[in-house]
């Protein structure tokens, strides 16, 4: 997909009226452009638009600015501006904001977003009435003209008595007195309330000597109050009204030229793109206005908020209300989560967040590095089981770095054929022999090396290609099953896991069926593992998904049992056929049994089969198979191997009863 493509998919163009295109400064050429831009241009066609040479009766200082913004934009500036377009001869005006654009072949080119407005005018100030006054340089007014008292009244006496904002006023003192010329747009007091106008402030000399500051004002109010309107669109996000990441921009870059003390609170929602791919990106949308609502509800109203992006929210808090402002804040977002969101299908949608924090001075100066740090810090908090807050420690962003770099590379493992299966064999003690595998993911990439698995799988349910990834391993797994049972025996079966995410996945029990049916196996040839969490939190529902699983007649195990809910009144309402119990129970095997014999019990008791793993003696081997584990696997039965170990080696007289 090229940049031009990406930029339609994520911005959605032919929904906006805004005029958007990307000008190639170098060619003077437009290389792409969105439906407004066509009406902008007075164009028929994308291909007309495209073909146009601007260069024709280009000016020399449309040119040197040109360059001049190409110069702002390797700065990383943007730049707002009123301009004043000419297509096919006709006059058009817009407010425009430009910004650099990476081209197809790395040269740097224009981003251009223009917003029309008949009400615009392209200089405000011109053929406007120039209104003069003259005050003492304690501000004490002199003389006005007649424009002046038409706006302002006869009744003024002082400067104090005009300006609205009184900071501005003592910059225009401190600025005139070093005879330098002020010069700002501000709002003043006048007759019909408060408007903005375009101030040029000097300090002179009368002709009797006496120093006097004179001012020269434009009334911009029009012009101004359009321009903070379109401001307003160009820094909001449409969805929830919040300001978007360029108005965040904004408010931290003044934070942080005005030395203010913030902590930025990085919130991230767990789980969220589970709704978009399960529910539809329309339901997706009413959860994220619901999340705005309650982050303003459990915000003060200084406080800024901002939806970075997706399902990404960041808050900004001045530190100006004591050291346990931002705790109380966090505390207030994680408990909004508790109530549910929306009804689907009489099932309530539950949610939660993960934030990170970071504060400005001390964690970090600069925009750049402030929004690594509490990113860092979010990521951390995840790591820690989500639905917490953490403050950001010096070196988090490390992690958070080596994250962006997996999630870029994991998504060309595939193609460039990185990943293997391994498979660890599971011993049935009655025979001695194998009786089923276990496949394990391994992936390793020529720049990282091999990449921990359980790291692979977090990076990639949160980039979404966790999908994909498990797609790979059913449908190669399955192809290797045909194999092993060719060398080891007919009946040995696969053990396959599936995450959470996955398994909410309306084709998956399909893709499963499809690849049993194409490489003619049963469905009792393979066993999907689930975690406690996936299947205890969808156990009083109905509608969830492995029941399909068990309807097909698809095994189900229990992965790491005793590690998650471990509630035993709910193992019978689970259609699982094998319980795999965590290895964390062998630790204490020499002097306490009593825990695992029960388990046993009841497991068998609900006709479910006792698997154990983890095994790495033989005395532990042993005493579980004494306990009636008769299923195992640990080390001590084998470690995990590709396919080739199999292949090449006979098995059939390895294990003796």
């Amino acid at each position: 997909m090229t940049e031009y493509e990406k930029i339609v998919m994520l911005i959605k163009t032919e929904q906006l009226n805004t005029a958007i295109w990307v000008y190639d400064i170098d060619q003077s050429k437009i290389v792409w452009a969105n439906t407004a831009a066509l009406k902008l241009w007075n164009s028929p066609s994308h291909e007309e638009l495209l073909s146009r040479d601007f260069k024709a009766g280009q000016s020399e200082v449309i040119k040197e600015s040109l360059l001049n913004y190409k110069l702002a934009f390797k700065r990383g500036e943007v730049i707002n501006e009123y301009w004043s377009f000419h297509p096919k001869g006709e006059e058009v005006q817009a407010f425009c904001q430009f910004s650099g654009f990476e081209l197809e072949d790395g040269r740097v080119g224009m981003l251009v977003e223009a917003t029309t407005s008949e009400l615009i005018s392209s200089n405000a100030e011109v053929g406007s009435v120039t209104i003069l006054s003259i005050y003492q340089t304690d501000g004490k007014l002199i003389n006005g003209s007649l424009p002046f008292i038409k706006y302002f009244g006869n009744k003024l006496s002082h400067l104090n008595e005009l300006f609205c904002d009184h900071h501005v006023l003592e910059k225009l003192f401190v600025i005139t007195s070093q005879n330098i010329k002020f010069e700002d747009d501000v709002r003043l007091k006048t007759m019909k309330g408060d408007q903005w106008f375009k101030i040029d402030a000097i300090e002179t000399t009368q002709e009797e000597g006496n120093k006097a500051i004179l001012l020269h004002l434009y009334d911009i109010h029009e012009r101004k109050t359009i321009e903070q309107t379109l401001r307003k669109q160009a820094w909001e996000d449409p969805l929830t009204g919040l300001i978007n990441r360029r108005g965040l921009t904004h408010h931290i870059e003044h934070n942080i030229n005005n030395n203010i003390p913030f902590s930025l609170l990085y919130v991230d929602l767990d789980g969220f793109k589970m709704i978009n791919d399960s529910l539809g990106h329309g339901k997706g949308d009413d959860v994220l206005v619901e999340v705005s609502f309650r982050l303003k509800v459990n915000m003060n109203k200084d406080d800024i908020i901002c939806r970075f992006g997706g399902d990404e929210f960041i808050l900004l808090i001045e530190h100006t209300l004591g050291d346990d402002t931002v705790a109380v804040r966090c505390d207030a977002i994680l408990h909004s989560f508790v109530e549910n969101f929306i009804s689907i299908h009489s099932r309530d949608l539950t949610l939660s967040a993960s934030i990170g924090v970071a504060c400005y001075p001390k964690d970090a100066n600069n925009f750049e590095h402030i929004i690594a740090c509490a990113d860092a810090a979010m990521y951390h908090a995840k790591k820690l089981g989500k639905k917490r807050w953490i403050n950001y420690e010096k070196g988090m962003e490390h992690a958070s770095k080596r994250i962006s770099v997996i999630s870029q590379k994991l998504s060309f493992a595939i193609p460039k054929q990185e990943f293997s299966l391994y498979y660890q064999p599971i011993i049935d003690m009655v025979t001695g022999n194998i009786c089923s595998f276990e496949v394990l993911l391994r992936w390793k990439n020529e720049e990282l090396g091999f990449v921990d698995t359980e790291e692979t799988i977090q990076i990639a349910e949160k980039t979404g290609l966790i999908y994909e990834i498990e797609n790979w391993v059913l449908i190669q797994a399955l192809h290797d099953l045909v194999l092993l049972k060719k060398v080891i025996n007919k009946n040995v079966t696969m053990a396959i896991n599936i995450s959470g995410l996955h398994l909410s996945d309306p084709t998956l029990v399909d893709t499963i069926l499809q690849q049993l049916n194409k490489h003619h196996l049963q469905p009792k040839d393979i066993n999907i593992e689930l975690t406690e969490r996936v299947l205890f939190t969808q156990i009083n529902d109905q509608n969830n998904p492995f029941r399909r699983l068990v309807d097909n007649e698809i095994n189900i195990s229990i992965d790491d049992f005793g590690t998650g809910f471990s509630s035993l009144a709910y193992l019978h309402n689970i259609p699982a056929t094998t319980v795999k119990v965590d290895k964390s129970f062998l630790e204490s095997i020499d002097n306490n049994t009593v825990t695992l014999e029960c388990i046993h019990r009841l497991v068998g008791a609900l006709g479910m089969k006792s698997l154990i793993e983890g095994i790495e003696t033989e005395a532990q081997a042993k005493t579980l198979f004494a306990l009636g584990f008769n299923i195992q696997q640990g080390y001590f039965h084998g470690r995990p191997k590709p396919l080739e170990y199999y292949l090449s080696t006979d098995y059939r007289t390895i294990y003796s009863k």
